[in-house]
């Protein structure tokens, strides 16, 4: 399915400028993003596909429009390669860090904390998010990693991240995939699956464009919050090998990591910090990645987008 075309007046209104209108990009639940940078409201494209919460909203499937039943034309509907395709469209390219921005570590206010403590949601009722009650420029998500079979044969490895209240089903799973995010055949583990997890949630969104200034990782991954704050930069040093100069296990997952802590530095202007959790407290994503791993086999790496959610 190619991106839906701008409008005929539109781009003639705007012929006389020395710029082009970019086509947005329409998602499966029929709302707008433009193209180039995925967002519903994009100053650098001069576009606010808003309106279309309203219209969707007012709009009943149920009813003939204009006397068009959808069912006698299958010309609209998205087969599963256009879908991909519109997907593979609005992903972040995979990059490989360098090791210029690392993750900072969240602390909260008292030794007490919580998660639940801290956060609200936020006032945006389409789009509910797990927000600092002292900033709500700070978004918060839970990541975790599981596997079943861990380190003997026929191992299957799932992650989840949750971004809102449960009762929007601000939840998103995956299978771990067979390949890692640079084409290269790995090991399903849940040291991948956790490192996979906090990938999936940088890269399952523009958060700046959603107003926000930070991103708080809460994990239970000791293997995913001192990797990314404390040894990598190690690893890094020492051209990814430990300290008893052995290569680094998972590699690939960690430079994409550290890519992502990259881009969301410079093109999006994040900070992102790891807080590490009791176990207990990151039940649901817990719950979550252990039924993602029941899930059939994914081959290819892939971003699953939470847009317009």
């Amino acid at each position: 399915m190619a991106p839906i075309q701008s409008s005929t007046p539109l781009q003639s209104a705007l012929s006389g400028f020395n710029f082009e209108v970019p086509d947005p990009i329409e998602l499966p639940n029929g709302r707008l993003v433009c193209g180039p940078h995925r967002r519903e409201v994009c100053g650098a494209c001069c576009m606010d596909f808003t309106y279309m919460r309203d219209v969707l909203s007012n709009y009943d499937s149920d009813d003939d429009v204009d006397g068009y039943d959808d069912d006698d034309d299958d010309d609209d509907v998205m087969s599963p390669d256009e879908f991909q395709g519109v997907l593979a469209e609005m992903e972040f390219p995979k990059r490989r860090g360098t090791g210029r921005v690392f993750p900072g570590v969240f602390v909260p206010p008292s030794q007490t904390s919580t998660p639940a403590s801290l956060v609200r949601e936020s006032d945006d009722e389409t789009r509910p998010r797990f927000v600092l009650r002292s900033d709500p420029g700070i978004c918060l998500f839970y990541t975790d990693g599981a596997c079943i079979n861990n380190g003997r044969p026929d191992p299957k490895a799932g992650w989840a991240f949750v971004f809102g209240p449960l009762i929007e089903g601000q939840t998103c799973t995956g299978r771990l995939e067979l390949e890692g995010p640079f084409g290269d055949p790995e090991k399903q583990t849940s040291n991948r699956a956790e490192l996979r997890a906090v990938i999936a949630a940088l890269r399952g969104c523009d958060w700046h464009e959603e107003g926000f200034h930070t991103i708080v990782i809460a994990t239970d991954s000791e293997y995913a919050v001192n990797g990314a704050t404390q040894w990598a930069r190690s690893w890094v040093a020492n051209g990814w090998r430990t300290s008893k100069g052995t290569p680094v296990q998972n590699k690939d997952l960690w430079e994409m990591l550290l890519g992502e802590m990259e881009r969301c530095d410079r093109e999006e202007g994040l900070r992102i910090d790891m807080w590490r959790i009791p176990r207990a407290q990151n039940a649901v994503a817990d719950r979550a990645a252990k039924s993602a791993a029941e899930e059939e086999d994914v081959v290819q790496f892939r971003d699953k987008l939470i847009l317009g959610i």
